[in-house]
């Protein structure tokens, strides 16, 4: 997807819901963007680009799949009674208001710089119960990871934890790779014609290893 290598242990993003889980980074999922915000996929040993309504399409593909994560993850947790390490950054109203309205315990918390200086902007390391969990996932929608109107939730992550075997952690990090891996496909059959490009799906140069 779309991500350059990152250290996940330092930087609150939402693909720590998919990678970090059960204390093994499961899978990566590696497209490549063009700068003017296009991105290469290859399905069935073709390469493709998407843009415009095909482009819209993917990324919410990718909330959609944050999303399902988030709550295969949170199903995964039997005990009711479950004490959940959970990860996100957002401004000091943001954090004040999560952790107000979800009754989340704050472990650590670390201020962002720019540069030499420092931002209105925390890393937060916490802890919540399944129930409030299961409130916090309820409530999450697609908008609140659309660009122009990103909220704290997007940056909602579930840490490693000893409710999520590894063995659960693959198998939700399997479903999750299918998920993406079928939404990319039937974006780009909707799309195409039968010369390759139209409405936003055009062939390309293959950029990527990776086969959808």
């Amino acid at each position: 997807m779309i991500f350059k290598m990152v250290d996940f242990h330092r930087l609150a993003i939402p693909i720590i819901a998919i990678l970090i889980v059960g204390g093994t980074i499961s899978f990566f999922l590696a497209y490549g963007f063009y700068p003017e915000k296009h991105v290469n996929v290859k399905v069935d040993e073709k390469c493709y680009e998407l843009l415009d309504n095909a482009l819209t399409k993917y990324n919410r593909l990718q909330v959609e799949r944050e999303l399902l994560v988030l709550k295969l993850q949170t199903n995964a947790i039997e005990s009711l009674d479950a004490i959940i390490p959970v990860i996100f950054s957002g401004t000091r109203e943001e954090i004040d208001n999560l952790i107000s309205d979800y009754n989340i315990k704050i472990n650590n918390s670390q201020r962002l710089e720019a540069g030499n200086n420092y931002i209105d902007k925390y890393m937060v390391e916490a802890t919540t119960s399944k129930q409030n969990l299961e409130s916090i996932i309820k409530d999450l929608t697609v908008k609140d990871f659309e660009p122009l109107r990103r909220t704290i939730f997007d940056s909602f992550g579930l840490q490693s934890n000893s409710y999520i075997t590894e063995e659960e952690g693959k198998r939700i990090s399997s479903y999750s790779k299918y998920f993406m891996s079928n939404g990319i496909r039937q974006i780009v059959n909707d799309e195409s014609d039968i010369e390759g490009h139209y409405d936003g799906v055009k062939q390309a140069e293959c950029r990527t290893k990776i086969q959808y």
